[in-house]
């Protein structure tokens, strides 16, 4: 188990440069699999093809954000605060983040072959915030809204 995880972590390490260089919607198999040094049919085993490199890419820097603010609202009491909080954190580690800003910036430009790209990022931001939502708010209701307050602007 360690050693596929360690395994994963290195091809989304090795694969953001293709990512950075070449985009989101021109990056090929080719490139991820010269990028990482694994072969086409280990490439194929493990992540299913581009979309599911793609999607564990952002989902790992998206997922180190949440982490990183959670550290920091971690002794936040007032709820308007924390939402402020949040939403001003994401955007900023959203916007130093190479690989989230040019996510970001681009996904509304992709083609179709990438809508279950932004489907699934949708969702598993939604997940994220779920989990991390859950901790400081009470009601489902109020976890819906901060959701769409946090994630309307991406």
């Amino acid at each position: 188990m360690v050693a596929t995880k360690d395994f994963i972590l290195r091809a989304i390490e090795d694969s953001k440069p293709v990512f950075l260089n070449q985009g989101f919607q021109k990056a090929k198999v080719v490139d991820i699999l010269t990028s990482t040094k694994i072969s086409k049919a280990k490439f194929f085993r493990y992540f299913g093809g581009m979309i599911g490199i793609m999607e564990l890419t952002i989902y790992h820097e998206l997922s180190q954000c949440y982490r990183l603010i959670a550290l920091k609202i971690q002794h936040t009491k007032n709820r308007e605060e924390l939402l402020g909080n949040i939403i001003a954190m994401r955007k900023k580690l959203v916007a130093g983040n190479p690989i989230l800003k040019q996510y970001f910036a681009t996904k509304d430009f992709f083609s179709t072959r990438l809508e279950p790209l932004k489907k699934a990022i949708k969702q598993n931001e939604g997940d994220l915030l779920q989990g991390f939502l859950e901790k400081y708010f009470f009601s489902e209701p109020d976890i819906t809204y901060f959701k769409y307050c946090i994630t309307k602007d991406s």
